[in-house]
């Protein structure tokens, strides 16, 4: 549930779950078979996400802070300044260097 938390936490990184990004996220998780706990799980998020300390505290091990910078990344579209301080710190707060933020970044551009 961490990276589904960080694809909300990031959504709300302008103060605001607009409704492309709702919907985006709510996409990418209609492939995966939620029960009734995980859906309502996601429902009380949307309403009140964590905070980037929630999230950071959350990440154990380096290969799950690339994937949740990379579960953030998808979320968005990174076209504020707000979301831009949010990943740039997120980045940081996982300990990811400039390589590999670039890595992910590439890794998600569509072909």
């Amino acid at each position: 549930m961490l990276l589904i938390r960080a694809m909300i936490a990031a959504a709300n990184a302008d103060g605001v779950i607009d409704e492309a990004e709702r919907s985006n996220i709510l996409k990418r998780l209609q492939a995966v078979d939620l029960s009734p706990e995980e859906h309502g799980f996601i429902v009380r998020e949307l309403l009140s996400p964590a905070d980037l300390d929630t999230i950071v505290d959350g990440v154990k091990t380096p290969e799950l802070a690339r994937q949740v910078y990379a579960a953030s990344l998808m979320a968005i579209d990174v076209d504020t300044e707000r979301e831009r301080r949010y990943m740039t710190s997120l980045a940081g707060r996982l300990g990811l260097d400039g390589s590999t933020v670039e890595q992910i970044h590439r890794s998600l551009e569509p072909a």
